[in-house]
């Protein structure tokens, strides 16, 4: 019960913050064609861990499935994002990896796209750890690199991957990447390569928001 109160109180602290944020979307038309592409309009995000809050912000009022911690603390953020229709996959990298990842794909294939923090739950950051990989294969959809940017953020210096919150009333860049397809016949010896090319997708994308806000 405890639990849902803070959750409530959150879903409605986090409504009134995103009201204060100005977005501008880049790349949009990835989405769009993975989407019309794929026979569940499905897809992944892949985005860093630190910029978690920023893409959660600025996709309220759609859905998604993401992995989620089946600690105490994942208890109340699986609880808050229900309350945005968010369906969440409990487990993570070191507990019940194997029960969320076959959960998220039933997600998925019902066609809700995921979105995972793919050097999460603990690092190493801006590693990409390879559940992304498996999941768009056994999925058969795209992934997008999501490149969330805030003009001003607070920065949690002391956490292991520089954690932002964007302050209020700035203005938040969004790059959606060029899609990565992964095919049915890959083999774990490329998933390495996969994984560079999305982590430098991803850091292409925010070097990309870094020159919109400079220009603007």
């Amino acid at each position: 019960m405890l639990t849902k109160i803070i959750a409530q109180l959150i879903y409605f602290c986090i409504r009134l913050l995103n009201l204060t944020y100005r977005y501008e979307f880049i790349g949009l038309e990835h989405k769009q064609k993975v989407q019309a592409t794929h026979p569940q309009k499905t897809f992944t995000y892949a985005l860093w861990h630190q910029n978690l809050i920023g893409a959660i912000f600025s996709h309220i009022g759609e859905h998604f499935t993401m992995v989620i911690s089946e600690s105490k603390d994942g208890e109340l953020v699986a609880v808050t994002c229900e309350k945005f229709g968010h369906h969440p996959a409990r487990g993570s990298s070191t507990r019940g990896g194997k029960k969320a990842m076959i959960e998220i794909v039933k997600n998925m294939k019902k066609g809700f796209p995921g979105a995972l923090t793919v050097d999460g739950p603990k690092g190493p950051a801006h590693m990409v750890k390879p559940g992304i990989i498996e999941i768009a294969r056994l999925c058969k959809c795209a992934i997008l690199p999501l490149s969330p940017y805030a003009d001003k953020n607070w920065v949690f210096k002391k956490s292991w991957d520089q954690f932002r919150i964007p302050k209020p009333f700035t203005k938040i860049i969004v790059v959606i990447g060029e899609p990565i397809y992964i095919g049915e016949e890959m083999i774990r010896d490329n998933y390495d390569d996969i994984a560079k090319l999305i982590g430098q997708k991803i850091e292409l994308g925010e070097e990309v928001a870094k020159a919109h806000l400079l220009k603007n």
